[in-house]
């Protein structure tokens, strides 16, 4: 019986979260994908949501609040608050301890983004952070079948489509 259960829940959740298509929006931002995705999961603490595309890239992506960040400051301008969620989560992979190398790619802050990667021992993961207005945005994006100039294209053009969500 306990099986029974276990099994019915199991495919129910996977019908609640089997959504797929190329626009999502998330904390009041629309974001536009360049091809099919599926929601996966989410992770509603950290308001990470999960897809997964066809050609089995693993996407992530987050559009969180700055003022309900540990570090936000109200007198931080724009540019301030872009750096400071970005140092906020690099260190936590440099100094936690799965073992992550991580590295930062590129830097313009004229374009409101920072791109980076940490690399485990899993595979390398390419991120894009950048803001919209108040809203601090992470995007990114594991598949070992893809160049890293690949996965830097994706995220970077998944964050050029970004807007608000007008209902």
């Amino acid at each position: 019986m306990k099986k029974i259960f276990f099994s019915l829940i199991l495919i129910i959740s996977q019908f609640i979260f089997a959504q797929s298509g190329y626009r999502f929006a998330i904390n009041e931002v629309l974001i536009k994908f360049p091809k099919e995705v599926e929601l996966r999961d989410l992770n509603k603490v950290s308001g990470q949501y999960f897809f997964v595309s066809k050609d089995k890239s693993n996407i992530q992506v987050s559009v969180r609040n700055a003022s309900k960040m540990e570090f936000y400051n109200s007198v931080f301008t724009k540019t301030e608050l872009l750096d400071a969620f970005y140092k906020w989560d690099f260190d936590y992979w440099k100094t936690n301890s799965v073992g992550a190398e991580v590295k930062e790619i590129s830097k313009n802050l004229e374009k409101d983004q920072i791109i980076w990667e940490v690399t485990l021992k899993e595979g390398k993961t390419i991120f894009l952070f950048g803001i919209l207005e108040d809203k601090l945005i992470s995007i990114s994006i594991n598949n070992a079948d893809l160049s890293d100039e690949e996965k830097i294209n994706f995220v970077t053009k998944v964050y050029k489509q970004i807007s608000k969500y007008k209902k």
